[in-house]
Formats: structure tokens, sequence, C-alpha cells
């Protein structure tokens, strides 16, 4: 039982934890997303609505990748390359919430329109999306 424990802290984050406390207190507003970082491009599959998929290093981000906040399901993949047109700016606080810069504006069949600031998805006037 206790080395079950042990192998669970070790995969949940010290931030996490510390999240997941001021929520419980009543301190912090549950946050809709949380981020974490990676090295290499995740699979599908693995990119869980929730969450925001930094991949890259803390010197060098090259992607954000995310499920649309709408629930529609679909992957998102925006580039943080700053010489690629059109590029995002990413940043995280200390409890892992993502902000991202600047809005995200979806064509496809759901047609949502929505900023991400502190790990809450803010929707646009025009987006479609029921807010």
């Amino acid at each position: 039982m206790l080395n079950r424990f042990w192998v669970w802290f070790k995969l949940v984050s010290r931030h996490s934890i510390m999240r997941w406390f001021l929520v419980k207190l009543g301190f912090l507003k549950k946050s809709e997303l949380t981020s974490r970082m990676v090295n290499f491009h995740p699979a599908p599959e693995e990119i869980m609505s929730g969450e925001v998929v930094i991949v890259g290093d803390r010197n060098h981000k090259k992607w954000a990748c995310f499920r649309c906040p709408s629930g529609c399901g679909e992957l998102i993949l925006l580039s943080l390359n700053k010489n690629q047109h059109p590029s995002w700016r990413v940043d995280c606080d200390w409890l892992n919430r993502p902000t991202l810069h600047p809005s995200v504006r979806q064509l496809n069949h759901c047609q949502c329109h929505f900023w991400i600031k502190r790990g809450v998805t803010q929707w646009c006037a025009d987006s479609r999306h029921n807010k």
C-alpha cells in the first residue's frame, strides 16, 4: 500500500498537489486547463481534455497541443515558433495554468473563438460556442 502511494506521488507534480489543496480550501478557483511540458510530440490519444501539452523545453517551446474546449474534441496544434506565421505564445504560472496569446479561432465545424487566460477559457463574442 505504501509502495503504491510513493509511485503515485512521484507521478503527480508538487504543483498539482498544491493546486488541489488550494482549490479544496477555497483559496483558488479550479482551472479548466493545466499544462505539462514534454520533449517530443505526443500521440493524439495522449492529449487529454483539460490540459495543454507544451512540446519543447523551458528555453525553447515549439508547440502547444490541446483539445478544443468547446467539447467538439478537435485536436488543436499551435506553433510557438516566433519565426512562423501565425504563431502563439504560451506562459504558465507557478500552478501550471496556461495563458495563450493571441486568441484561438477555430475555422472547423464548431466555429469557436476563445482566449485562454490562467487556465480558464474566455469565449469571444463572435464564437458560435454556447457560453
